[in-house]
């Protein structure tokens, strides 16, 4: 059975994160993110090592281990009854994060509709980035950094909205206020 999946896709500080983590509030939805994901895992184990490694860099962490990760804990929560895959909306943010990691996640996955949520000015992001930098203590949200996560996000994220048909991908402008885009991403749902 695949899960019925709404997927959060964009730059970094576009808000995935912040409308992931409102809907997963809302009975029938489970919000999945796999940067919470990867801070909670204990960074002296050998996946908390590479993801420091890597998220220190602005890098993605590698697709096997992404999925991997994804995989066991996505079994735990049906397990704990936490996500019912019958009668829960998986709500994935940041995963996938490029073509390969969709390409693996497609047979597990089912993508009711993908959330494109773009910023035309991207000053608005760098500033939500270093908010959250401030506020969040997140060593992956400075400059050098910052700017290194846009770069991926350009080369190996975005190419993943090719991927979708126009009938399943929903383009949000997310420099309104956090409501109004929530609202967007309602519309198309029963």
């Amino acid at each position: 059975m695949k899960y019925n999946s709404l997927l959060l896709i964009g730059a970094p500080g576009s808000g995935k994160g912040t409308q992931g983590k409102i809907l997963g509030t809302i009975p029938g939805f489970f919000h999945f993110s796999s940067g919470d994901l990867f801070r909670s895992v204990d960074t002296q184990s050998l996946i908390g090592k590479t993801f420091l490694e890597y998220s220190s860099k602005g890098l993605l962490v590698p697709d096997e281990i992404t999925v991997e990760l994804f995989n066991s804990y996505i079994e735990k929560m049906i397990t704990e009854r936490r996500f019912r895959p019958k009668v829960d909306y998986l709500v994935l943010d940041g995963l996938p994060r490029n073509v390969r990691q969709w390409q693996i996640l497609s047979d597990k996955v089912e993508a009711l509709y993908v959330y494109h949520l773009y910023c035309s000015d991207r000053s608005i992001l760098e500033a939500r980035l270093k908010g959250r930098a401030a506020s969040d203590h997140r060593m992956d949200d400075n400059e050098e950094v910052i700017k290194k996560r846009f770069e991926v996000y350009e080369k190996e994220t975005k190419p993943l909205l090719n991927l979708f048909s126009p009938e399943r991908l929903i383009e949000i402008d997310c420099s309104v206020l956090p409501y109004q885009v929530l609202r967007e991403i309602l519309k198309p749902l029963p």
